[in-house]
C-alpha cells in the first residue's frame, strides 16, 4: 500500500512539473513576440507619426512624412470654421476661400515632429494622445473679405436705425463696437490651430443701447406702417392719381429719437409736384381746330389751379388719419375736362383769322357765327388763348373811348364775359360780319356778333366752359385787357 501510495505521488509531480514547461514556454513565446513588436515599433515609429496623432484636427496616426502631408494639404482644402459673434452673428469662413494652404516648411516640419518623438516610449500612445501644431499659411485681404462685417466695426457700438430709400424702408440693424484687433487675433490663432469652431470672447465687444427689438424701433415701425395706410387716390374727372407708397414715404422724418412724423417741408415740397403735375392753367394745348388742323394754344385763365394751402392743410390731416382717402384735389380752380385734355368736349371756339365763332357740343358742333373782333391794326386786337365763359348780363351799356378820343355808351342786349373785361355782345352798328372788316373796322376788343346769334350763345351756352380763342398767324397784342387776361400773343 505504501509502495501504491508513492507512485501515485510522484506521477503528480512529474504532471505539475510539465504544466510549469509548458506555462515557461508560452511566456517565453509571449515575451520574445512583445519585444519583437515593440522593436519593429521603435522602428517603424522612427519614420512614422504615433497612433491618437493630431496635427491640428487632422488624425495622422502611422502616417509617414508624405502620406502626412497628404492628409494635411487635403484637410486645409476642406477646412471650414464656424465663428459665432456676440448677438448671436454667424459667420463661416472656408480654407479655400481664403486660400488657405500648408506653410513653406511644412514638410520638414513633420519631418522634425517624427524624429523628435521618442520611440523608446512608443507603447504610450495606445493610452496617450498626441498632439501637434503646423504653421499654415493663408490671405489676410481674403480673410478680412469674408469677415468684412466683423472686422470693419468700429471701437463704439452703433443704435439700429431706420432708413427710408426710394419705395421702402428697412430697419438698419445695430452694430456691436469692438476691439477688432482683438478679434483679429482670435480668429487668426483659431486658424492656425485649425479649429472647427469659434465662440469669440464678448469681452472684445461692446453692446448697443437700441436694438432691431428695442421699443423705440418697434414703435417706430408701426408709425410708418400707420402712414403707409393712408393712400390717397386723386379724382379729377375720368382721371385717377394716386399718392402711393413711395411718394408717403418720401414726406416722412425720422427723428434721432426714433419720432416718425409728416416732415412739413418734404410735404410743401410734394405739393408743389402734385401743382406742377396738376395745374393747367395757362399751359400750351395741341388743340384740334374745326378745319381739322392741330395748332398749338397757351396762355389764357382756363384750367385746373391747385389751391397749395389748402390742399397741403388737407393731405397732412388724411395722411395723420391712417385711413385709404378717395377725394378730388383742393382746387382754387376747375376745368371741365380731365387733366389730358382740360378743356374737354363742349366749348366755344374763335377762329380770328378766319372771323368766325363755333359752339361745340359733346364733340359734335351745334353752331357757328362769323364775328366781328378786335381791330388789330388799332391795337385792339382780341385776346388769344384759352379761357373761360366767366358771367353774362343783359339789356346792359357798354362805355369806353373810341380811337379818336370820343366817348362812347353803346346799349347792348346782351353781354357775355370770358376774358378780363372782354366778351361776346350784339353789335347793331355792324352792318356785316366775317371776313377781313376786322382790320379796319373792328371793335375795342370785343367779339361783336349779329343779335341772333349773341341769343343763341345766351340761351344755349353755359358759363365755366372754355373759350379757345386763335390767331393763326403772328400777332403781338397790347393793351390792358391783353395783359390782364395773360393772353397767348401779349407780349407787353
Amino acid at each position: 500500500v505504501r509502495g501504491e501510495y508513492m507512485s501515485a505521488r510522484s506521477k503528480q509531480q512529474k504532471k505539475k512539473g510539465g504544466v510549469g514547461k509548458v506555462l515557461l514556454i508560452l511566456l517565453a513565446v509571449v515575451s520574445i513576440i512583445a519585444i519583437g513588436v515593440y522593436i519593429a515599433g521603435v522602428i517603424y515609429f522612427q519614420q512614422h507619426f504615433f497612433y491618437r496623432t493630431t496635427v491640428g484636427n487632422t488624425d495622422v496616426s502611422f502616417m509617414d512624412v508624405d502620406s502626412s502631408i497628404d492628409t494635411l494639404t487635403n484637410s486645409t482644402n476642406t477646412y471650414k470654421i464656424k465663428i459665432t459673434a456676440p448677438g448671436d452673428k454667424v459667420y463661416e469662413v472656408k480654407g479655400k476661400d481664403i486660400s488657405m494652404s500648408l506653410a513653406s516648411n511644412a514638410k520638414a516640419t513633420v519631418e522634425k515632429e517624427i524624429k523628435s518623438q521618442n520611440v523608446f516610449t512608443w507603447p504610450l500612445s495606445l493610452i496617450q494622445p498626441e498632439h501637434k501644431e503646423i504653421k499654415v499659411e493663408y490671405s489676410d485681404s481674403k480673410l478680412h473679405k469674408q469677415l468684412e462685417d466683423l472686422l470693419s466695426l468700429t471701437k463704439d457700438p452703433v443704435n439700429a436705425t431706420i432708413t427710408i430709400n426710394d419705395d421702402n424702408y428697412k430697419v438698419v440693424e445695430a452694430k456691436y463696437g469692438a476691439d477688432t484687433a482683438a478679434v483679429q487675433k482670435e480668429i487668426d490663432d483659431a486658424i492656425n490651430h485649425q479649429n472647427y469652431q469659434l465662440t469669440l470672447n464678448t469681452t472684445n465687444f461692446t453692446a448697443p443701447e437700441i436694438t432691431s427689438n428695442s421699443e423705440q424701433i418697434t414703435n417706430a415701425v408701426k408709425k410708418i406702417e400707420s402712414y403707409l395706410k393712408s393712400t390717397v387716390s386723386y379724382t379729377i374727372g375720368s382721371s385717377k392719381k394716386v399718392m402711393d407708397k413711395a411718394s408717403v414715404l418720401k414726406v416722412l422724418s425720422i427723428s434721432d429719437t426714433y419720432d416718425v412724423t409728416v416732415d412739413n417741408t418734404k410735404l410743401q415740397a410734394y405739393v408743389e409736384e402734385l401743382a406742377s403735375n396738376f395745374n393747367t392753367y395757362g399751359k400750351v394745348r395741341t388743340f384740334r381746330t374745326q378745319a381739322g388742323d392741330d395748332i398749338q394754344i397757351g396762355g389764357g385763365d382756363y384750367g385746373y389751379i391747385l389751391d397749395k394751402d389748402s390742399e397741403f392743410t388737407q393731405l397732412k390731416s388724411d395722411l395723420e388719419s391712417g385711413k385709404m382717402v378717395e377725394r378730388q384735389p383742393m382746387w382754387s380752380q376747375t376745368a371741365q375736362g380731365t387733366l389730358e385734355n382740360d378743356i374737354g368736349d363742349t366749348y366755344v371756339e374763335l377762329d380770328y383769322t378766319n372771323q368766325v365763332m363755333y359752339y361745340v357740343l359733346h364733340g359734335e358742333r351745334v353752331f357757328t357765327s362769323d364775328i366781328v373782333s378786335g381791330n388789330v391794326n388799332m391795337g385792339s386786337g382780341s385776346p388769344d388763348g384759352v379761357f373761360r365763359i366767366k358771367y353774362r348780363v343783359t339789356n346792359t351799356r357798354l362805355k369806353g373811348t373810341n380811337y379818336d378820343g370820343s366817348e362812347y355808351d353803346s346799349p347792348v342786349n346782351y353781354f357775355i364775359v370770358f376774358a378780363y373785361n372782354i366778351g361776346f355782345h350784339d353789335a347793331p352798328w355792324q352792318p356785316w360780319f366775317g371776313g377781313n372788316r376786322y382790320t379796319y373796322a373792328g371793335s375795342h376788343g370785343c367779339i361783336n356778333l349779329p343779335n341772333d346769334s349773341v341769343a343763341y350763345m345766351n340761351a344755349n351756352v353755359p358759363n365755366d366752359i372754355a373759350v379757345v380763342a386763335y390767331y393763326r398767324y403772328p400777332v403781338n397784342l397790347t393793351g390792358t385787357a391783353n395783359a390782364n387776361s395773360n393772353a397767348y400773343s401779349y407780349h407787353g
